[in-house]
């Protein structure tokens, strides 16, 4: 858990980057250098003393030419002023320091971590880590145990921001030896932000970390890291992790001040399901996918630990109101329901006020109702919503800088509400839509293409030309319109198969491709070379192999495309049932599940995270950091 959560209800009017900071030096308020050696001539209890105060202790400092003392009052005072988000006014007492050689090391340690404090604060994020990396070279041995912890800690909120977790890794494990002689608070505080700083690092992210780290501290981490990360799906496997790691890793600093999430693995195993009922149109193919998915998982996770929940399945082919599956499956004495699937389904169950047990729902609900009410709190939402996808390709089109969008979609309802929510959403990040091509079932792509590259407009200027002028034997080369930036692709691997050379035929192969998961099926038998160049965002499921699918796709039919991902979203919908307390009561974690790294938002919803690739030889290849 970061340091921004411990105290996130503590004063409503703050901003989250004031709270931020508060918290990341509250540690600073209360083991901070020593009390200076004149404290005793000062009238006051330095614990409790107001920021006032403690720079009227430091004028006093200063008429007695006690530069040391002057800085330390001084610096309790900006401590105080960063505490209480006055950033402009803790800079201003930062210029009003001694020169820093009159200064000890340890003080101005302690200064420059107030200045990347106060940098950090304002937004700037470079000038924080530049003042960190001057504070990273000096010898972790030269400072306080509990300034190496606020280093640390600062350092992890710098790189994170940052985007580098595996730097803010490498960054805090070097200066974390010892944590757990420091204040109990700031290693409490340290411990949840090394392991929040793990968790949202790759497998092989861990091994670049390991490969520039050394010590038994940073072995440690790194081995409990992987230990938790293998049994991510059982609880009872974490479990069994943990105490085989505290067996060997006695002496570590974890082995004294665990995480707080994994503080939690005993709590949420004793609040574990007993009795699941599972709600799906077992009549679907689309239901029979999800259960073959869930059913997958629950032998997997039954091979782990024989303490599985009873399955009671619930066939909702023929319901037309959720409240009589649902009801079915209250009197079966289930304490956790997954599903229903239907949308119309859901939307009745989140019409309620309240719900008689948690609910993880197999599709989203429509907005809240006008009241204002919202959904019931034990409701939580998942499926393979498209529009989470397309949210992930606009981030990905935002990244790379691109402004103006061209989008070709096939014709029907369902393609125009997802045209249409693409460009709303494209809009809204500030780029925008200048050209649009529908196809039909039956349609010729070189004319859809050539309408979206405006590759006729140019055809007829040629016309004309030769028209006008007298000559016959005039050399022409069509030219597309050159205000596109990237494609917006959405289409079948058929179809995609088709376009894609057509785009290029039509002077279009310097274009960027951006497609959603339906451009592939997961076939090994159909050629994909034709899609080259394409980018998509897909779950793991479907590129990435794994026992789990092998011994699916052996036991159950073929299945490819959204049957295939239908199935991953079963396996993901028993692993999120499983886990699902875990998520409601540390929202900032997340799970590398089958269908993407899932998350729980405010409002109840499980968003994914896609991986993103690029077709390479025929292969999707996964992006570099996806």
């Amino acid at each position: 858990m970061s340091t921004a959560r411990l105290l996130q209800n503590a004063n409503d009017s703050w901003n989250i980057s004031g709270i931020c900071f508060a918290l990341l030096l509250l540690g600073l308020l209360d083991g901070c250098q020593s009390t200076p050696a004149n404290s005793g001539n000062i009238p006051f209890d330095l614990a409790s003393a107001s920021v006032e105060t403690l720079l009227d202790a430091a004028s006093q400092a200063d008429s007695q030419n006690d530069a040391e003392a002057a800085a330390e009052y001084r610096l309790k005072a900006i401590e105080l002023l960063i505490y209480e988000n006055n950033l402009r006014r803790a800079a201003t007492e930062i210029d009003a320091l001694p020169a820093q050689q009159l200064l000890s090391d340890e003080l101005r340690a302690s200064v420059q971590l107030a200045r990347a404090t106060i940098a950090f604060g304002n937004g700037d994020h470079s000038e924080a880590r530049s003042l960190l990396q001057e504070l990273d070279g000096r010898a972790r041995e030269s400072l306080p145990i509990d300034t190496n912890i606020k280093i640390a800690l600062l350092a992890g909120e710098v790189y994170n921001a940052l985007g580098d977790p595996s730097l803010a890794a490498v960054f805090q494990l070097s200066r974390s030896e010892g944590a757990e002689y420091g204040t109990p608070l700031l290693a409490r505080q340290l411990s949840d932000s090394i392991w929040l700083t793990l968790d949202t690092l790759s497998i092989d992210e861990i091994d670049a970390v390991a490969s520039a780290t050394a010590g038994y501290h940073a072995r440690g981490w790194l081995e409990l890291n992987k230990a938790i990360r293998r049994e991510e799906f059982s609880l009872r496997g974490q479990l069994d992790a943990l105490a085989r790691w505290q067996g060997v890793w006695t002496q570590h600093a974890a082995t004294s001040y665990l995480p707080s999430a994994l503080l939690s693995l005993n709590a949420a195993w004793d609040r574990r399901p007993r009795h699941i009922g599972l709600i799906l149109p077992l009549q679907t193919a689309a239901g029979r996918a999800l259960q073959e998915g869930f059913i997958a998982a629950y032998y997997q996770s039954l091979a782990i630990s024989r303490e599985v929940p009873r399955i009671s399945v619930i066939d909702s082919s023929e319901a037309t109101d959720a409240f009589s599956v649902y009801d079915e499956a209250l009197r079966l004495g289930v304490d956790l329901v997954v599903g229903p699937l239907d949308k119309a389904l859901v939307n009745q169950i989140a019409e309620l006020p309240r719900l008689p047990t948690l609910t993880l729902a197999l599709n989203y609900a429509d907005n809240d109702d006008e009241s204002g009410m919202g959904k019931p709190s034990d409701l939580v939402q998942f499926g393979l919503a498209p529009e989470n996808e397309i949210e992930q390709i606009i981030a990905l089109a935002r990244q790379r800088g691109f402004k103006r969008a061209a989008v070709i979609t096939p014709e029907g309802d369902n393609y125009t509400r997802l045209r249409a929510t693409f460009q709303s959403r494209w809009e809204q990040s500030g780029g925008s839509v200048v050209a649009r091509s529908v196809f039909g079932p039956e349609e010729d792509f070189s004319a859809v293409v050539k309408n979206l590259l405006a590759i006729d407009a140019s055809e007829d200027r040629a016309r004309r030309l030769r028209a006008t002028l007298p000559r016959n034997n005039i050399e022409f080369t069509p030219q597309r319109r050159s205000d596109i930036d990237f494609i917006f692709l959405i289409a079948n691997p058929r179809q995609g198969r088709q376009l894609v050379p057509t785009l290029a035929f039509y002077y279009a192969q310097d274009l960027p491709l951006l497609a959603l998961p339906s451009i592939y099926d997961g076939d090994p038998s159909a050629s994909t070379r034709d899609l080259d160049g394409l980018v998509f965002g897909d779950a793991p499921w479907m590129v990435r192999p794994s026992e789990l699918r092998s011994v699916a796709d052996e036991n159950f039919a073929p299945a490819f495309g959204s049957s295939q991902r239908l199935r991953a979203m079963g396996v993901d919908s028993f692993y999120l049932a499983m886990q699902l307390t875990q998520l409601r009561d540390n929202p900032q974690r997340s799970l590398r599940g089958v269908t993407g790294e899932l998350s729980l938002t405010e409002d109840g919803k499980i968003m994914r995270k896609l991986v993103m690739l690029k077709f390479e030889n025929g292969v999707p290849e996964p992006l570099p950091g996806s």
